[in-house]
């Protein structure tokens, strides 16, 4: 009869939320690590420190909503199946914790919140005050629009990989550290070129996602939603964007894909204002993944519409 499996479960702080796993168990490491990753962000940068070493999945399908989103039984099953779970936080994904207990069952699972550790930005008063409430979380979940985070989130990705599979540590390592040095250089051009505009401010009428990439370059930002993409606009904020756009001139107001393009149509009607789209890198269509989107790509088209609508050099 064969013996029983002895699990040793420990608490990895602050990378890993769970590990539990066989002692001593080695099998299947002569294959890919198995990833799934929550939202697209995670999943383009699992897919990149990883390469050829790892198989990822993204769980949510694209253009879902991670705020709001429902679990169904099946996407418990389909986590569990993984070596790696990565999640951003608590705060963007609130329903993870229901996997990561689930998981403790199965014991070959390392559940990752790579934002923890990451720069928050409060939800402040004024935020509530315009509806932010709507969201449960204390914090701007949408942490990976400033690069430092990213940078950290990848850190964290390289690290669990290097846990589950440490023979192939230096691949991991060397994977990471040039991705991390493309997001420097993007950080600079933003700091350059955003800094010589004719404005600072974002006129946003999608959700409030960009609150994180403003903070970091120094720039006003105004949204017509609150976090959720599923709430109602706030009249309060509308107003404000038309105002704005009055009294600055300005040419341009942005939006977003899977945000109902009609807000944003009726503001620039009434302003004389055209549209210019941005994206959160969380929002991404199958036909933009299929045509090789990644987030530093998506990062750039922002950096070209920003430079547009704010009326830079």
């Amino acid at each position: 009869m064969p013996s029983k499996k002895v699990l040793v479960c420990f608490l990895l702080l602050p990378l890993i939320i769970l590990s539990c796993q066989p002692a001593k168990d080695n099998s299947g490491t002569n294959h890919k690590l198995k990833v799934i990753a929550t939202i697209f962000p995670l999943y383009d940068f699992a897919r990149i420190v990883g390469g050829e070493k790892v198989s990822v999945t993204m769980l949510l399908p694209p253009g879902t909503d991670a705020h709001s989103y429902e679990l169904r039984p099946d996407d418990i099953i389909k986590v569990s199946k993984n070596n790696i779970f990565l999640f951003i936080n608590f705060e963007m994904e609130q329903w993870a914790y229901k996997i990561i207990n689930v998981a403790k069952e199965n014991t070959n699972m390392l559940a990752v919140e790579t934002g923890q550790g990451a720069f928050l930005l409060p939800l402040t008063d004024i935020d509530k005050q315009n509806g932010q409430e709507e969201h449960a979380s204390k914090f701007d979940p949408h942490i990976w629009l400033d690069f430092d985070n990213a940078q950290r989130m990848i850190d964290k990705i390289a690290a669990s990989f290097i846990r589950k599979d440490s023979k192939n540590s230096d691949y991991y390592l060397k994977n990471a550290r040039e991705y991390k040095l493309k997001l420097r250089a993007l950080d600079k051009r933003y700091h350059k070129e955003l800094n010589k505009c004719q404005t600072k401010v974002i006129l946003h009428a999608g959700h409030w996602a960009f609150a994180y990439l403003a903070k970091k370059y120094n720039l006003k930002y105004i949204a017509a939603y609150s976090t959720s993409a599923e709430a109602e606009p706030l009249p309060q904020n509308i107003f404000t964007l038309v105002k704005e756009i009055k009294k600055l001139k300005l040419p341009y107001i942005y939006y977003e894909d899977f945000i109902a393009p009609r807000l944003a149509q009726t503001i620039a009607q009434e302003t004389g204002a055209k549209l210019l789209k941005l994206n959160n890198g969380h929002d991404i269509s199958k036909d933009d993944i299929k045509k090789g989107a990644t987030f530093i790509s998506l990062m750039e088209e922002n950096l070209v519409n920003l430079k547009k609508g704010m009326l830079c050099p």
